[in-house]
């Protein structure tokens, strides 16, 4: 009987973990996109108002996000410019290939890789309204997905929570 009561608490006890680990990836998700959105406005703010040059203005930029988009920005920052000779979108790309970076939600790297094509080659005025554009690009995105995310949140603690009982009541 000790041994039916402790397997079947086992079970439970994984698949909540099971559901709440997919619950909190998916949390994390927009918690980057948050960050990226944030990466970006002080991007933009550097760029216009501090008038940083380009990799100056990643790094703080970076260190002002935090997270894996912050991370990023950094390592790119530290790697381009003058001093790096290459261009943002080598740098990007090179970074990506070395450190995976696989918490960075798959639209952020997609923005970024865009974003990144045009930086440092166009005019000031031309950086800043790109950068603008790709703000507003994640808001909208982050507005669409956000309760979309959190409703699936729920759903997947609930499941694993649902799928544990099931489990054990099957065992026993």
């Amino acid at each position: 009987m000790f041994l039916k009561a402790a397997g079947a608490l086992f079970v439970l006890g994984t698949t909540i973990a099971a559901g709440t680990g997919v619950a909190r990836a998916l949390e994390e998700e927009v918690r980057e996109l948050r960050r990226l959105e944030i990466a970006l406005s002080a991007l933009s703010s550097e760029v216009s108002y501090m008038l940083r040059p380009l990799p100056m203005a990643m790094i703080a930029a970076g260190k002002r996000a935090g997270g894996t988009v912050g991370e990023l920005l950094c390592l790119m920052g530290d790697r381009s410019g003058i001093s790096g000779r290459r261009t943002p979108e080598d740098v990007f790309l090179s970074v990506l290939e070395e450190t995976g970076l696989e918490a960075l939600p798959r639209f952020a790297r997609d923005l970024l890789g865009e974003l990144v094509k045009t930086l440092g080659t166009s005019g000031h005025k031309e950086q800043i309204r790109l950068i603008d554009m790709s703000i507003d690009r994640v808001r909208s995105f982050l507005r669409s997905v956000e309760g979309e995310y959190e409703k699936k949140a729920r759903m997947y603690r609930h499941l694993g929570v649902l799928t544990g009982l099931a489990a054990v009541i099957v065992l026993i």
